[in-house]
């Protein structure tokens, strides 16, 4: 008998089918590679050379081939849908491209740079199977968080391999490569790095995507469905993907679909493939998304009656064998409700932060458009007051303050204001997100709308003092009426300012007295002004219905301090109520301006009538409705500021770090945050606790005299604020927190992930770190040495490392640097400087690459498989050609003593004037390894940024004092630098 029984074409690749004789052959799907699709080729053009190999030859490539292979069999033949996907794949990727020159600029990081299409190219060049194992990829990432996909794919690659040697066992056949697959091993660190790549490369097709996939999720989040009722999780994915690339190939062939389930509303949120929708409830809408890839008009029908469930949005529940090394499976469900799955822009997350914050502001922050119009106004009229030269208005608005959270939420306050369609639609959900999820986010103040509701005192803004006095009646009406009030139980007493710059106080009563209102004017006898004044008011208030008498006929002592009340032992005109006093207190109003004032038993009631919403009404009416006094507003909020216990207020403590997480993001155009950070206590960050400055009790340690002046000009007198005399520097409650690059990385992290609280202790040496399709890095990483950097500048980019979940990099503790031998010498000159820089390091590039050593970061244990974070030894190298000369810790250039930056020459000296003393030149990195023996040397690489880093790092590792130069070298001034030192000196030119 033949050893071999049958050998059968596989019509869908290639493959064979075999008999047992051919059970044990041992296929090597790295040599196996295939031309990909033309539509694709976009996408490997705009990878790196690095990330192409890895695509073509490396582990990427393996992983997607043993899947291809693997589950090739339960794969439906989507040809269309194959071209449709590599068309929009490439058009992504070419909206990230770099070109050679853009790539430079990241240094030992531009290999890794640009969008992470590693793994779509992987499948790209393994077959068609493999294409729709990627796509299998992102409908996983797009709704688990990695862990939970990681262990999805453990499993269904188990169920899997399982199904093809029990099916090969029962009828002796197979395909060669699914079975080759099934009996070859596929580590969960491999699966991790196929899903995390995948998930990188949905953040970057979101970015690029932006309009339509956000369009797109404001209709989801309106669907309640699941993707299905399975509840085996290996029939439920193989049902969902399958489902949806059959519906989805049938749209793009032109045919409509249906969706009953929500696979396919979870494919479209994935693949970034935007067919036209009919929505039928709640009522019958269509939606043209105008895809040129759906050309032949497929239409996607959706909101059909289904099962009445509880989850919001298409969610999907899975028991999970495989996520904890102990325990029974862990059901999970999940959701691409935008409350719990998205990523969220830096404006996107303002404004979900207004949300938050006029949820903390309670009843007062409940009409969503009036708060934010005033908010907007608000910041305003501090600008304003800023350009007519208020210095307090400038405080609030200029330097550091520029940067502050006023800035930031004002201008998202304004961007709501005048958003109007989809895009206010999206804002609404946005400010309903932080309403909703975000109550412990900002803290709870001590007092709603920056304390300026408390009994009124916003009334002092007011700039003319009649408005005042009409306001405050129409506060006192409705309060008399409902505590059956009489005229002589509750007036108002204000400040009334002479044409000589005194003042007066005067009162007016808060309700009709009899049938008409009555002042109490001033009118002091041995003053003229006062005298004349009275005259002229007096005649103008008669005529608006007023009755005036001078205040010198009643009995009125105002006591001090004020709030201790006034006395007044009778009224002139009808008899006192029964139960009246002659006590008045403070209720309502600038207690040393304009104030209502009542009879004493009443205040505490009035305190209860008086509610917080009724208070944000009137303040927002009063910069809708009336003249705004630019000089107080600044400085009563620089009053409320300056005082601020910032180390001990929880509510202002997050506001201060929502500033400067933006003021890092907002160098990052595409680097989005986790929506779960808004169910986080910001204030209790790591990072946070770690980076409060000691703030004195009163004005945070800095010397103040507290001197009572007027803030107003003679044209809008009033003001019984007790002011600030400063030299008017920014509130420390405004200005963003200073961070260490730790306490920077820890922040970053946090917000990343949306829930990693990283203690900065665990950070100190890190240099740079990558989560989803950003990474970010120390400054001094992407710098000319002669730039002082400072700690926590952060430099970010689109790129990835191809690492699952977040890591960090971080130096070896004493990286090595070659060791010259001595048949080099040829190769080492060493001439004396001519005067001329140039660059002699154009050969040299910087190479990043990773040891062995790996660390776990403990973010939280629940005995999960897969580590969230970690910490990666790094190796930051240098090359000349393809030679390798060190590694480098670029750290030691920002902090190492032996460094000195030259100034530019400020003296005046002629700019053709030599070195009056001998240097040797460096011009290549033997002559620099190879210790040179001349006092006073010259590494020339001129221009050379990623040379002269490298150099500077070597130079502090050889224990070399380093000068480095800046473009325009003055050689006298060298000569007299290079002379303060004693021993071996080296330049960077």
């Amino acid at each position: 008998m033949s050893s071999i029984n049958r050998l059968i074409p596989s019509l869908a690749s290639g493959s064979l089918e075999l008999a047992p004789a051919l059970a044990n052959f041992n296929f090597d799907f790295a040599l196996w590679k295939v031309a990909p699709p033309k539509e694709f080729e976009g996408v490997g053009s705009a990878l790196s050379t690095y990330r192409r190999d890895d695509a073509e030859t490396g582990t990427l490539h393996t992983i997607a081939r043993k899947l291809g292979a693997l589950f090739e069999k339960k794969v439906p033949w989507t040809p269309a849908l194959t071209k449709a996907y590599g068309t929009r794949a490439s058009e992504i990727a070419q909206a990230l491209s770099l070109d050679e020159r853009g790539r430079k600029s990241y240094g030992v990081f531009a290999n890794r740079a640009g969008a992470d299409a590693t793994s779509l190219w992987a499948a790209a060049t393994s077959g068609t199977s493999a294409i729709s194992i990627h796509l299998l990829a992102c409908l996983l990432a797009r709704i688990w968080d990695a862990p939970e996909a990681t262990s999805i794919w453990v499993e269904i690659v188990k169920r899997r391999k399982e199904e093809v040697l029990a099916d090969f066992d029962e009828t002796d056949f197979a395909h060669l490569a699914t079975l080759s697959a099934a009996r070859q091993d596929l580590p969960r660190a491999q699966i991790a790095e196929w899903d995390n790549s995948a998930r990188a490369w949905l953040q970057v097709a979101d970015s690029v995507k932006k309009k339509q996939q956000t369009q797109l999720m404001l209709i989801l989040d309106n669907v309640q469905v699941p993707v299905n009722g399975k509840i085996d999780t290996y029939d439920s994915v193989m049902e969902a993907w399958s489902n949806s690339l059959e519906q989805m190939e049938a749209l793009v062939q032109g045919i409509s679909q249906q969706a009953t389930n929500g696979d396919i509303l979870l494919a479209l949120s994935s693949w970034h493939l935007f067919p036209d929708l009919t929505v039928v409830t709640p009522s019958l809408t269509h939606i043209r998304q105008n895809d040129p890839v759906f050309g032949s008009g497929g239409v996607l029908t959706l909101g059909l009656q289904g099962p009445v469930v509880q989850e919001k949005g298409v969610h999907w529940s899975l028991p999970l064998a495989y996520l904890r090394h102990y325990g029974a499976p862990v059901v999970a469900g999940r959701s691409i409700c935008s409350e719990s799955r998205s990523r969220l822009s830096l404006q996107e997350l303002l404004q979900a932060t207004l949300g938050s914050l006029l949820q903390a502001w309670g009843a007062a922050g409940k009409d969503t458009l009036r708060s934010l119009r005033w908010l907007s106004s608000l910041y305003q009229v501090l600008l304003e007051g800023t350009k007519l030269g208020y210095d307090e208005s400038s405080t609030l608005t200029k330097g550091s303050a520029k940067h502050s959270w006023l800035a930031l939420l004002s201008e998202a306050a304004h961007l709501y204001t005048i958003s109007h369609g989809l895009e206010r639609q999206h804002n609404d959900k946005l400010i309903s997100l932080g309403r909703k999820h975000g109550k412990t986010f900002l803290g709870t103040p001590d007092e709603p709308v920056f304390g300026l509701l408390a009994q009124g005192k916003f009334i002092d803004m007011m700039a003319d003092e009649e408005e005042r006095i009409k306001l405050l009646r129409k506060v006192g009406e409705p309060l008399a009426e409902k505590l059956w009030l009489g005229s002589s139980q509750i007036f108002i007493r204000y400040k009334h300012y002479l044409s000589d710059s005194t003042w007066v106080y005067e009162y007016a009563t808060a309700i009709p007295y009899n049938t008409s209102k009555k002042r109490r004017a001033d009118a002091k006898t041995n003053s003229v002004t006062a005298l004349r004044d009275f005259e002229r008011r007096e005649a103008l208030l008669t005529i608006t219905g007023e009755c005036v008498s001078r205040r010198e006929d009643q009995h009125i002592e105002d006591l001090f301090p004020a709030d201790a009340g006034l006395y007044r032992p009778h009224w002139d005109g009808p008899p006192s109520y029964p139960d009246s006093t002659p006590w008045y207190r403070f209720a309502f109003g600038a207690i040393e301006d304009t104030a209502l004032f009542v009879i004493e038993k009443h205040k505490s009631v009035i305190d209860l009538l008086q509610t917080p919403e009724q208070n944000a009404t009137l303040l927002y009416s009063v910069f809708e409705d009336y003249q705004i006094n630019k000089q107080t507003v600044a400085h009563i909020l620089g009053w409320n500021w300056r005082f601020a216990r910032v180390d001990v207020d929880p509510h202002l403590k997050s506001l201060k770090a929502i500033s400067t997480a933006a003021m890092m993001f907002r160098h990052f155009p595409y680097a989005s945050v986790d929506v779960r950070i808004l169910q986080q206590k910001l204030f209790n960050a790591s990072w946070l606790r770690t980076c409060l400055s000691s703030v004195d009790s009163e004005l945070h340690g800095k010397p103040m005299t507290l001197v009572p002046y007027a803030l107003h000009s003679s044209a809008n007198h009033h003001s019984g604020l007790v002011a600030m005399k400063t030299n008017y520097e920014t509130p420390k409650a405004l200005e963003p927190y200073a961070l260490s690059e730790a306490q920077a990385f820890a922040c970053l992290a946090m917000f990343e992930s949306g829930q990693h609280d990283i203690d900065p202790g665990q950070l100190t040496d890190v240099m740079a770190m990558s989560s989803g399709n950003s990474i970010y890095v120390s400054a001094a990483l992407l710098a000319d040495p002669y730039d002082d950097t400072q700690p926590g500048d952060i430099r970010g980019f689109i790129g990835n490392l191809g690492r699952p979940g977040i890591s960090f990099l971080v130096p070896p503790k004493a990286p090595l640097t070659k060791e010259v031998s001595i048949d080099e010498w040829p190769l080492i000159e060493r001439n004396e400087f001519d005067g001329r820089l140039s660059d002699h390091f154009q050969d040299t590039s910087l190479h990043l690459s990773f040891t062995t050593a790996e660390s776990p970061l403990n973010v939280r244990f629940l005995g999960g498989q897969d580590f969230e974070a970690r910490i990666l030894e790094t190796l930051f190298s240098v090359y000349e050609g393809g030679r390798w000369i060190a590694d480098l810790n670029v750290s030691n250039v920002q902090t190492s003593t032996r460094i000195c930056r030259m100034a530019r020459c400020v003296s005046g000296h002629p700019a053709n004037i030599q070195p009056s003393s001998a240097i040797t030149c460096i011009d290549s990195w033997l002559g620099l390894v190879d210790a040179p023996e001349e006092r006073v040397s010259l590494v020339r690489a001129h221009g050379n940024w990623q040379a002269r880093l490298a150099a500077s790092s070597i130079c502090i590792a050889l224990g070399y004092d380093t000068i480095i130069l800046p473009d325009d070298v003055c050689w006298k001034c060298f000569d007299r630098k290079a002379s303060a030192y004693h021993g071996h000196v080296i330049a960077i030119g």
